[in-house]
Parts: structure tokens; C-alpha cells; sequence
């Protein structure tokens, strides 16, 4: 039988099919109807035979312990009180000028233990900055002799690009004595760029004198007790640690000796590179339009300078940072 015969003839069987189930002669299907059938639910409300009430919870009281120093300003509080002893917790009284004594003391070491700490040589050198730019580097040395005497520098110079516009460098330097009350000069001078811009000035503390010496002059001023220059006031501090809201000293910077009125601020951390430092922030006091100063005082190592900023009368801003410490015993 050919192909065609077998296509027709299955053909034929198939419509058969079709034709008889179109008839009813096949048996019928019955499927389940899934969508009739339902059930039916009763819901009552039942009251119940007693109301029912819910007692409320009390959370346990938190225990609380009397820390040494509350303890210590009860027992305070219920001793007899002298006529012009403050009572505990009251505020600290305002801070007046110069040096107040009712004001908290910054120093955290005596004296006599930061004399014996601090070392005889040391190099600090700092990044200069620009507003936010490096321009230069800043090296100070520090000597203590074995005679008693001290000297300290301070080289800044501009590096990189920045030296092709700023020649030469600032020297300060500052010679003098070691006594029980800290530094004491004899001798400060300053020179930018070259020999022809210098200031000198020399303390003379038995004629309580101080002679100032240039641009092709020089003149005498009274010396006062304690009186510093521009470089040794910022490491006298490791022998006098600063204390007070608000504090004042001399000082002189070559041309003129003046009264600096400098405001603690208090406690920050100073990031020098990746090491935190911990440190006392001082500001100069000083009206608008004069050149101004903050310092960042290391509490943790003889109340040495590691952050110095200077900003002048126009608000442009010099900063010194600490880079390295090098210290010799």
C-alpha cells in the first residue's frame, strides 16, 4: 500500500472519531466542578462568664551605684561648709586677667618633673604650610650645656618649586640661661633672607635693659621680669606648663618688646601624619586687622610646640606641623 493510501486512511479513522463523539455515541466525561461546591461556617460571640483583668507589670528598678566621687560629695554636702568655701558641683568662676587663681591649672605634671624630663639635645622638624600647600620645611635644635646654658634655632627655608621665587632663608636663634624659673635670654636674632635684614636684641637683667638693634639702629627698653623672645617662649613652656583661662607675659621679637595675651582653648587632637597627638591649643588675643598666633602644645612630651599657625593682617595663614622629633640625652 502506498504513502497516499495509509494518509487517507488514517484520515478517515480520525474523522470517524470526531463524528461520533459529536453524536453521543462514546461514553460521556464528567469532570468535578471545583467551583460550586462551598461550606457553611457559624460564628457566635461568646461573653465570658468573668471579665478578665490584666494586672499591669512593674519593671524592676535599675540598680544604682554610688561612684567614689558622689560619695565623697555627699559626705562633703553634709559636713559643715567654712564661710567662703565653694560648695561642690558649682560652677568655676570666670577667669580674669592676667593668670587667675580660681581657674583650673592645664599642666599635668609638676614643675620640677618636667625639668627632669626634658632632654639636652633635640631636632624638631616641621612641614611648612601655605594655607593648605607645602612650601617649605622648618628645623628647630635644641642644646641644654653642661653649663647651664641653653640655645636654641630655627631654620625655615622654602623647598621644592617654592625656592626658585623665596631666596635665602629665616634664622631665628636664641641664647641665655637655664635657671629654676625656666628660660632666660640674653640674646635673639632674627635675620630673613640675608645679613642686610636682621634684628638683634640683647637682654641685659641687671640693669633690667633690653637693646634693640636694627635697620641701621638701635635703641634701649625697659626689661621686664620673666620676658621672653619670639622663639624661647614657645619652649618655655616646658618649664612653666601654662595655667589659667587667660594668661600674659613680655616678649620681644627684635624691634619691640610687647604684652601677649594668650586664651587656653583647651584639649584637641592634632593628627600629624598618621600619629594622634595630644595637645593643649593656646590662641593669641588680638584685635582685627593684627597678625595673629595659635599654638598646639604636646601634653604628652614636655609641652613642646608641635603645631604653630600664624595668620596675618590680611588672613593669609603659615603653618608649622610636625614631622619628626629627634631627642638626645
Amino acid at each position: 500500500m502506498s504513502r497516499i493510501w495509509k494518509t487517507l486512511l488514517v484520515s478517515l479513522l480520525v474523522s470517524l472519531l470526531i463524528h461520533l463523539l459529536l453524536l453521543g455515541l462514546l461514553p460521556k466525561i464528567t469532570w468535578p466542578d471545583f467551583g460550586k461546591s462551598s461550606i457553611a461556617l457559624e460564628t457566635r460571640l461568646v461573653s465570658p462568664k468573668k471579665p478578665i483583668r490584666f494586672k499591669p507589670i512593674t519593671p524592676p528598678r535599675p540598680k544604682i551605684r554610688k561612684s567614689a566621687t558622689a560619695a565623697a560629695n555627699s559626705a562633703s554636702a553634709s559636713s559643715p561648709q567654712s564661710g567662703n568655701s565653694p560648695m561642690p558641683g558649682s560652677a568655676p568662676q570666670p577667669a580674669s586677667i592676667p593668670m587667675p587663681e580660681s581657674a583650673p591649672q592645664a599642666a599635668s605634671a609638676p614643675q620640677s618633673e618636667q625639668e627632669a624630663s626634658v632632654p639636652n639635645h633635640a631636632v624638631l622638624t616641621f612641614t611648612v604650610f601655605r594655607g593648605n600647600v607645602p612650601v617649605g620645611v622648618a628645623v628647630h635644635t635644641w642644646d641644654i650645656m653642661s653649663d647651664g646654658r641653653y640655645a636654641i634655632t630655627n631654620r625655615a627655608e622654602a623647598t621644592g618649586i617654592f625656592a626658585l621665587f623665596v631666596k635665602g632663608a629665616m634664622t631665628q636663634t636664641s641664647e641665655g640661661q637655664v635657671t629654676e624659673k625656666g628660660l632666660q635670654p640674653e640674646r635673639y636674632t632674627i635675620t630673613r633672607g640675608g645679613a642686610q635684614n636682621r634684628q638683634e636684641a640683647d637682654f641685659d637683667w641687671k640693669a633690667m635693659k633690653l637693646e634693640l638693634v636694627g635697620d641701621g639702629a638701635s635703641r634701649e627698653a625697659k626689661l621686664e621680669p620673666m620676658t621672653q623672645d619670639q622663639l624661647s617662649f614657645l619652649y618655655q613652656f616646658a618649664y612653666t606648663p601654662p595655667k589659667g583661662g587667660i594668661f600674659s607675659f613680655h616678649s620681644t621679637d627684635g624691634r619691640k618688646i610687647d604684652v601677649y595675651d594668650y586664651q587656653i582653648i583647651g584639649e584637641e587632637t592634632v593628627l600629624a601624619g598618621t600619629k594622634k597627638i595630644r595637645t593643649l591649643h593656646l590662641k593669641k588675643l588680638h584685635d582685627a586687622g593684627v597678625e595673629g598666633t595659635e599654638i598646639w602644645l604636646d601634653e604628652d612630651h614636655y609641652y613642646w610646640p608641635v603645631e604653630v599657625l600664624m595668620t596675618d593682617k590680611h588672613g593669609d595663614t603659615m603653618r608649622q606641623l610636625i614631622s619628626k622629633i629627634e631627642e638626645k640625652r
